[in-house]
C-alpha cells in the first residue's frame, strides 16, 4: 500500500493516498485496512451524492502565519508591489495599444493617397496584418491571465471542481471562452473576458477591411481639339470664270470621298489626348449638317403610256417629286423589252425653293434628289418604269454651327452634337453674279436673335464656297444603267455614282459626309481659320481609402480588454487575493 512518510518531522503522521487514486476495484492484493476505509471512504457514508450545500471553498483567504507585526508598508511600496504582480499583463496591454496606434498613424498618413512604396517593399496590408496580429496576441495574453486570476476568486466560494476546467479552457481559446460566456450569462466579470476572446477571431479580418483601394481621375496634362471659325480654302472666284474648274482642295475632296465610299467608317476629329482619358468644355465650331427625307409615297410618273408593252425606241420618262421638282431621263425599248435604261438617277438641278419647302433648309450647299428603280426588269411586263414607282429621297447638305461635347475614355473618343443652328440668310449661289450674305460676296453665319454670344460669326469666303458648291453639284449628279442594258461601246462606271447606287441608308450617307467634312475643317493642320479648345487630360490612379468604421471592433476589443484587466486587478486587490493568475 502506497504511503508518504516524512522522516525527521516529529509528531508528523503518515498520509495515505485515496483508495481510487492508483487502484481500481478488484486490483488490491488484499482488502484495505479498516483505518484506511474510515479516513478515505470511496463514497459518501450515506450512499448519496454530495449536495451543493455541503461544498466547501477550495481557497481560503490568505492569513499570514504568524501574523505580520512589522511596520506598515508605504503607499508607494504597496502600489509598486501591486503593479509588479501584474507587470507582464500591463505590458501586454501597452503593446496592444501601441500596435493599434501604429496602425492608426499609418492609415492617417496613407488615407486618400496613392499606394506608396513602403520600407522593404512590403505591402500596406502586410504591415496592418503584422500590427493587428501583435495587438491580438498581446491582448489575449492579458485576457487569459485575467480569466485565470478570476478562477481563483471564483473558488473562494462554494463551487464544483468542474468549474476549474471551464476557466482553464476559457483561457486557452475561443471555444472554451464561449462556454464560459454561457456559464456566466454576463453576470460575472469573467464573461467579459470570454466575450473578448470569442470576438478576437474576427479582429484581423476587420483590420484588413479598413483599407480599400479605389480609382480616381487626376489631371496629368493638357488636351486639345480643333474648332473652326471659318472655312477658307484659299480659292479665288476667278477659277469659276476661267473654264477650268479645279474644285475644292485635296483634303476636302478626300473627306467627301470618305463619306461616300465608307460611310460607316467615318470618324469625327480625334482630339489630342496624351493620357487616353480627356474631357473638354462645350464649344462651338463651324460645321456641315445634313438632312434627308424619304419621299417615295409622294412621287408620281408624268404622262404614263396607255400600253407600255408596245413601247419602241427612245422614250423620255419623267417623275414629279415633292417641291415641284422634275427628274427626267431617257430609256430605249424594243419589242416588249427594256434595252437600255437607268437603275439609278440622281440630280442636283432642282427648284430653288425646293430645299426650304420640303427640307426646311433655305439655301443649302447642295440639294440632291435620288430615284432608285429596284423593280424594273428587262421584260416590260415583269416590271417597268410606269407600273412600279421608284424609291425616292431628297437630301441637303448645308453649313451650320454645332455645339460639341467631346470626351475621350480609354483612348476611345466620343463626339456628341449637343445643339446646332444655321443662318437663315442663306448660302451664296453659284453663277456669274455671286450673291453673298448681308450684301457681301462672302457667306457669314450669324447667330440667332435669342443666342447668347451674338458677337461670334462664322465666315466662308466666296471663292472657297463657290468651288465647293460647284464641284459637289457636278460630282453627285448622274445615272447608272441596269445590269442588262445594252451599250454600244466599253464604258467605265463613275465611281461616285456606283457607290451612291448601292446606298439604301441615305440619311446615314449624308450624315457621314457632314461628319467627314466637319472633321476636315476643324483640323488645325488644314486651315489657319482654326483654333484649339483646351481640355484636361486625366489618368486613373489607385489610391487608398480608409474605412474607419472597420477599426471600431479592433479598437473596442483592446479597450474592453484593458478595462477587463484593470477590473480584475482591482477586484483581486479588494479581496486581498494573491496574483496567482495562470500559476
Amino acid at each position: 500500500m502506497a504511503s508518504n512518510y516524512h522522516q525527521g518531522s516529529p509528531g508528523f503522521s503518515p498520509s495515505y493516498s485515496p483508495y481510487n487514486t492508483y487502484h481500481s476495484s478488484g486490483q488490491w492484493e488484499s482488502s484495505p485496512s479498516p483505518q484506511y476505509q474510515q479516513e478515505f471512504p470511496s463514497r459518501p457514508p450515506s450512499g448519496r451524492r454530495t449536495s451543493k450545500n455541503s461544498l466547501q471553498p477550495l481557497i481560503q483567504d490568505y492569513v499570514p502565519n504568524p501574523p505580520y507585526r512589522g511596520p506598515s508598508p508605504s503607499a508607494f511600496s504597496q502600489i509598486t508591489t501591486f503593479v509588479f504582480s501584474w507587470w507582464l499583463c500591463i505590458l501586454s496591454i501597452l503593446v496592444s495599444v501601441i500596435s493599434l496606434s501604429l496602425i492608426t498613424i499609418l492609415l492617417l498618413f496613407l488615407n486618400n493617397r496613392t499606394i506608396p512604396t513602403l520600407p522593404l517593399n512590403i505591402a500596406v496590408n502586410t504591415y496592418i496584418s503584422f500590427f493587428a496580429t501583435t495587438a491580438k496576441a498581446s491582448m489575449l495574453f492579458a485576457v487569459a491571465e485575467s480569466i485565470s486570476q478570476l478562477k481563483w476568486l471564483w473558488f473562494r466560494q462554494q463551487r464544483t471542481l468542474h468549474d476549474i476546467q471551464i476557466f482553464d479552457d476559457a483561457s486557452r481559446g475561443p471555444m472554451g471562452a464561449l462556454r464560459l460566456v454561457f456559464k456566466m450569462r454576463a453576470r460575472r466579470l469573467a464573461a467579459i473576458g470570454g466575450a473578448v476572446t470569442v470576438l478576437s477571431i474576427v479582429m484581423e479580418p476587420f483590420a484588413q477591411q479598413v483599407v480599400a483601394y479605389r480609382q480616381r481621375e487626376v489631371v496629368v496634362g493638357r488636351a486639345s481639339v480643333g474648332r473652326a471659325l471659318a472655312y477658307d480654302a484659299g480659292l479665288s472666284l476667278d477659277t469659276l470664270g476661267s473654264g477650268l474648274l479645279v474644285g475644292p482642295e485635296w483634303g476636302m475632296k478626300a473627306a467627301i470621298y470618305d463619306g461616300i465610299f465608307k460611310p460607316r467608317g467615318v470618324q469625327d476629329l480625334i482630339p489630342i489626348c496624351p493620357s487616353g482619358n480627356c474631357t473638354f468644355p462645350l464649344f462651338e465650331s463651324l460645321a456641315f449638317c445634313s438632312t434627308c427625307l424619304d419621299v417615295t409615297e409622294d412621287v408620281s410618273v408624268n404622262n404614263p403610256p396607255a400600253y407600255p408593252n408596245d413601247l419602241k425606241g427612245t422614250q423620255q420618262i419623267s417623275y414629279t417629286i415633292p417641291g415641284n421638282g422634275i427628274v427626267s431621263f431617257s430609256a430605249v425599248f424594243e419589242e416588249g423589252n427594256l434595252a437600255k435604261g437607268p437603275a439609278f438617277v440622281s440630280t442636283t438641278v432642282l427648284p430653288a425653293d425646293l430645299p426650304k419647302q420640303v427640307l426646311n433648309v433655305p439655301n443649302p450647299l447642295m440639294a440632291l434628289a435620288v430615284l432608285q428603280f429596284p423593280d424594273v426588269r428587262q421584260r416590260i411586263e415583269d416590271g417597268n418604269y410606269f407600273n412600279s414607282l421608284p424609291t425616292a429621297h431628297e437630301c441637303a447638305l448645308y453649313f451650320c454651327v454645332n455645339t460639341y461635347n467631346v470626351t475621350v475614355t480609354n483612348s476611345v473618343p466620343n463626339t456628341t452634337v449637343v445643339s446646332s443652328w444655321t443662318s437663315d440668310s442663306g448660302t451664296p449661289t453659284v453663277g456669274g453674279a455671286l450673291v453673298g450674305m448681308e450684301g457681301t460676296v462672302d457667306a457669314i453665319l450669324e447667330p440667332p436673335d435669342d443666342y447668347s454670344e451674338k458677337n461670334q460669326t462664322y465666315r466662308i469666303p466666296a471663292g472657297s464656297l463657290a468651288n465647293l458648291k460647284a464641284w459637289l453639284n457636278v460630282s453627285m449628279q448622274g445615272s447608272m444603267n441596269t445590269s442588262f442594258s445594252k451599250v454600244d461601246r466599253t464604258q467605265w462606271v463613275n465611281d461616285d455614282i456606283q457607290a451612291l447606287n448601292k446606298t439604301s441608308d441615305w440619311s446615314g450617307l449624308f450624315n457621314a459626309l457632314a461628319t467627314a467634312m466637319s472633321a476636315y475643317i476643324r483640323n488645325s493642320g488644314n486651315t489657319d481659320a482654326v483654333n484649339e479648345v483646351g481640355g484636361m487630360a486625366y489618368q486613373n490612379e489607385t489610391y487608398i481609402h480608409v474605412q474607419w468604421i472597420w477599426m471600431a471592433l479592433p479598437g473596442g476589443l483592446v479597450a474592453l480588454s484593458t478595462v477587463f484587466l484593470f477590473a480584475t486587478m482591482v477586484t483581486s486587490e479588494k479581496k486581498k487575493a494573491l496574483a496567482w493568475k495562470s500559476s
